[in-house]
């Protein structure tokens, strides 16, 4: 059984998302049957998940250990093995495929149930963070984190940006060039470059020590920045109160939101001013990957159209980012808002006459419509994603029902099949959607967040013809018993291609624009 990284990873989300097929499941137990590098991925993947919650902290922390003198059981067996682990799965999908990994299998021996340390990973006793999220990250040989884990030791960044969250649910991002020194789930030293820590209450006393402060949080939202030359440090209060203590003397001065500090061998000094972009945010990691896939994703020349959803000059004009062909949208009624991160823009409908006009010119024998969306409530019968004018033969409507399941395609005369196979899109998400549909095949698969979710057939030849389409509504027919399908949510995202793209690359599209892991798939 061949399967690669991002085979892996799809199949780790349906099952966290609650997505997943009893296709699935069985594949997945199989791979935890047969491959050491499937468990220990699966392992990672279960702690990663697991401390997205403020309870998982504990189950990290020192006081959960057992007592020196308590043997700790080691499985041996497929089953021990997801026991071992199942008190820290807070994922509702894992009972599922928990029901094959409990079936009697023969013994798994012991050197085969984990892969063994990366000789250049600081050792990891306990894990005091875990990676979470990470846009281009690179990291010094022997400075490494071991998987996702990042135990007691030092790590040094030399590119990109992470987001790790320790045990007790502080959140730090880090920025490239960066060195830290992690003690342990509530301290860290940064030796150099610049951080920014979210602390929840759950986290209250989270510090970061440099060489000229130990700064104290408390549960608040702070960037630090160290320079390597001087070991001055500068203090940034975004939120909250953090507390700087000189190691030296003991002396500790309060510096509250709003504020900022430099510390340098002790002494106060002041701050040199923020600059925009100097701390960015987890979410600002989302927004980059988006940033590099949507410049890959526009060399690919079976692309009709990319609508990043950015605001111009022209609030009413929707800018198609591929030269040529199908030009740019209308938009009316809808409204700029937000889309899936600060910084990145999208439209809300959510009046009956809201909607954004585009068109799909010429013939197409398949053709795929990707969008992201976040549904806020089903009014209609029917809910326009992306629908053709009227209801013409070769027409395309994409679109909800009242219970939230995606459906449609081409408009074709004669009958056909057309099942729910999948999961509604869940409201107040972000949500990817595809619908890929191939007149060779006589087929349609529409997608939400990458797993399958409808699948349609018909038996006519037909060619798709989608004309004059709106975004968030349709233009009815007069006649048609449900005129009225105002979409009521807000689109970010959406790309039309002349081709049929097959379910990996769905599934590296919704990888590539996914919000953050912080996403319940957020």
């Amino acid at each position: 059984m061949t399967t690669t990284d991002a085979d892996l990873e799809g199949l780790f989300n349906r099952l966290a998302d609650g997505l997943a097929s009893e296709a699935d499941e069985r594949t997945l137990a199989e791979l935890l049957r047969v491959s050491s590098e499937a468990r220990r991925a699966y392992r990672e993947f279960i702690a990663l998940h697991s401390a997205l919650h403020w309870d998982y902290v504990a189950a990290a922390g020192p006081e959960l250990s057992p007592p020196p003198d308590a043997p700790t059981p080691r499985p041996t067996t497929r089953a021990g093995w997801f026991a071992a682990f199942g008190a820290g799965v807070l994922l509702a999908g894992a009972a599922a495929v928990a029901m094959f990994l409990l079936r009697p299998v023969p013994p798994v021996a012991p050197e085969q149930s984990a892969s063994p340390p990366k000789p250049d990973a600081p050792k990891a006793d306990r894990v005091a963070a875990l990676l979470v999220d990470g846009v281009g990250a690179e990291f010094a040989p022997g400075r490494a984190p071991d998987g996702v884990r990042f135990g007691p030791g030092e790590y040094e960044l030399v590119k990109g940006i992470v987001h790790l969250r320790f045990a007790q649910g502080a959140d730090m991002v880090l920025v490239a060039p960066a060195r830290i020194e992690v003690t342990d789930a509530q301290r860290t030293r940064l030796v150099q470059g610049q951080v920014r820590v979210i602390a929840p209450p759950t986290a209250k006393g989270f510090t970061v020590a440099t060489r000229a402060a130990d700064y104290v949080d408390l549960g608040t939202e702070f960037g630090l920045r160290v320079d390597p030359a001087s070991g001055a440090s500068d203090l940034y209060v975004f939120d909250g109160q953090v507390d700087v203590t000189d190691p030296q003397s003991g002396a500790v001065r309060s510096v509250m939101g709003g504020k900022s500090a430099r510390s340098v061998d002790g002494r106060p000094a002041d701050a040199p001013p923020l600059k925009e972009g100097d701390f960015p945010t987890p979410g600002s990691i989302g927004l980059k990957r988006w940033e590099q896939y949507e410049q890959r994703m526009r060399e690919d020349r079976t692309l009709l159209a990319f609508f990043p959803f950015r605001r111009q000059a022209d609030e009413s004009m929707l800018a198609n980012a591929v030269e040529g062909g199908m030009g740019d949208g209308r938009i009316v009624g809808a409204r700029w808002t937000t889309g899936r991160w600060p910084g990145k823009d999208g439209l809300l409908f959510d009046r009956d006459t809201d909607f954004a006009q585009v068109t799909i010119p010429g013939e197409h024998q398949e053709l795929t419509i990707a969008a992201w969306v976040k549904v806020e409530r089903i009014d209609f019968v029917l809910n326009a994603i992306l629908n053709s004018d009227g209801y013409e033969p070769g027409g395309i409507h994409f679109q909800l029902n009242r219970q939230g399941f995606p459906r449609g395609g081409v408009i074709v005369a004669g009958s056909f099949k057309d099942p729910f196979v999948g999961k509604p899109v869940p409201l107040g998400q972000w949500v990817h959607v595809a619908s890929v549909i191939s007149t060779r095949t006589r087929s349609q698969q529409i997608y939400v967040n990458g797993a399958l979710a409808r699948e349609r057939t018909w038996q006519n030849d037909v060619l798709v013809r989608p004309g004059a389409c709106r975004i968030g509504n349709w233009l009815a027919d007069p006649k048609d018993q449900f005129p009225t399908r105002a979409l009521r949510g807000q689109v970010d995202e959406l790309a039309v291609w002349s081709r049929a793209l097959p379910k990996e690359e769905v599934g590296r599209l919704v990888e590539a624009g996914r919000p953050g892991l912080l996403w319940s798939k957020e």
